[in-house]
């Protein structure tokens, strides 16, 4: 099924970002960490989540040009 967090166009798995978003994470471990896995932040409902979840709101994120 395609139609998860990870292809949806509000999802976010950036390092930076879930370390600027969660500041002092980097102080624990990092964003980098094996632990966070491929988990990230929907823009969309502002949750930090599994990048396997869906919901009613998801939308394909646009093909990058090659």
């Amino acid at each position: 099924m395609s139609d998860r967090c990870m292809n949806c166009r509000f999802f976010n798995n950036n390092p930076a970002l879930i370390e600027k978003v969660f500041p002092g994470l980097n102080v624990l471990s990092s964003a980098y960490s094996s632990v966070r896995a491929d988990a990230g932040i929907c823009s969309r409902h502002e949750l930090f989540l599994s990048p396997w979840k869906w919901c009613k709101d998801f939308e394909y994120k646009e093909k990058e040009p090659k």
